[in-house]
């Protein structure tokens, strides 16, 4: 057994360093008259661009029964939708699948028997709001079998947004203003591009590194509950499920070519970290979960927003805090709950830590 993991160990370290290890992203930007000088490093397409990311997002659910957002869900993003507009380019995860109909895969007797259908109408909340990007790798989009994923990808295709994170839809890259936008998304479900891949992701990345401007890579990991704040060294493991190593998937990410890595899964907030120039949120939990339970840090809503150079390495941030109470959606927090939150997660788990979060959230380099 030791002599396996041995090898294993050994496997994994040639993958990653098989990937640029020192951090610089390099490879010609497809499309665009951006390049790269002598020594590797991308000549900038702009001089700042800022990137909005959000987490969980499920807009109710049709499924056993009906638990759908009054009006329609128009008020759900009120309070947050100009933030993520003002952003030139936005993110999410879907929580969920878009269907109007479909065959249920699990049990309803089944302890974690959680399935979501979101009427496909409702991607227009999505279109509205601003959202650019949604990841689709995590463990709710095969609820209702292949039939939900594909109507999934095709409802976010057909309204403009980009989706990523199955074997159906890799990646997904934009031209906005001017600038192409690679993004992928990767979780722990067979049936998700899955972060304990690494053949897959050294491909994937690379491959959206060569291709655009800008990489966004986005996963669904980590253990859940307000137990699972912290951010561990190695495996996680929930309900017998092998939830990934999240911090050696996100550096092995950036070494790849990532300029920014953000994550979701464990439905609360959880650390950031500044790695060789490039920030990685570890989780910013739930969003907008309609019909859910949301208590403690579990309705903790943050909505990061971050400022990176045209080589992709981090200048600013700020984490607005939101909050879900009940039914209605993410509601601006005075108290900033979600930003202290991360701030002390982000001292007490990130050696070395270069990042100052103030108690409004605002997030520069130390």
């Amino acid at each position: 057994m030791k002599a396996i993991i041995k090898i294993l160990a050994i496997t994994m370290a040639i993958t990653v360093m098989s990937c640029n290890g020192t951090g610089t992203h390099q490879g010609s930007q497809a499309g665009n008259d951006s390049a790269t000088d002598s020594t590797g490093t991308r000549q900038r397409i702009v001089d700042t661009i800022s990137i909005a990311m959000t987490g969980d997002i499920m807009t109710g659910s049709k499924f056993p029964k009906p638990c759908l957002p009054p009006n329609d869900g128009k008020e759900i993003f009120q309070d947050c939708d100009s933030i993520i507009k003002s952003a030139d380019v936005a993110c999410g995860n879907l929580e969920g699948v878009l269907a109007d109909s479909g065959r249920l895969r699990k049990s309803l007797n089944g302890k974690l028997a959680f399935s979501f259908m979101m009427p496909t109408k409702s991607v227009q909340l999505l279109v509205d709001a601003g959202f650019d990007f949604m990841g689709i790798a995590n463990n709710h989009i095969f609820d209702f079998w292949e039939e939900g994923t594909l109507s999934t990808i095709k409802t976010l295709k057909d309204a403009g947004i980009g989706v990523a994170g199955t074997k159906d839809s890799e990646t997904s890259i934009r031209d906005i203003n001017g600038v192409k936008y690679g993004f992928c998304a990767f979780g722990h479900e067979d049936y998700s591009l899955k972060t304990h891949d690494t053949v897959a992701v050294k491909r994937i990345v690379e491959k959206l590194r060569k291709e655009t401007d800008i990489v966004i890579v986005c996963f669904h990991g980590g253990a859940e509950g307000t137990a699972m704040r912290h951010v561990p060294y190695g495996t996680e493991i929930f309900h017998g499920w092998d939830r990934g190593d999240v911090r050696q998937f996100a550096h092995l990410a950036i070494d790849c070519g990532a300029d920014i890595v953000y994550g979701h899964g464990p439905h609360v907030p959880r650390a950031m970290e500044l790695y060789k120039d490039h920030l990685i949120a570890y989780s910013l939990g739930n969003f907008a979960t309609i019909g859910m339970g949301v208590a403690a840090q579990v309705g903790y809503a943050p909505l990061l927003v971050a400022r990176i150079d045209g080589n992709g390495r981090f200048i600013d941030g700020k984490i607005h805090s939101f909050r879900q109470p009940g039914r209605i959606g993410p509601r601006r927090d005075p108290n900033n709950l979600a930003a202290k939150d991360i701030w002390t997660l982000t001292q007490e788990d990130i050696k070395d830590n270069k990042l100052n979060i103030a108690g409004d959230g605002t997030i520069t380099r130390k």
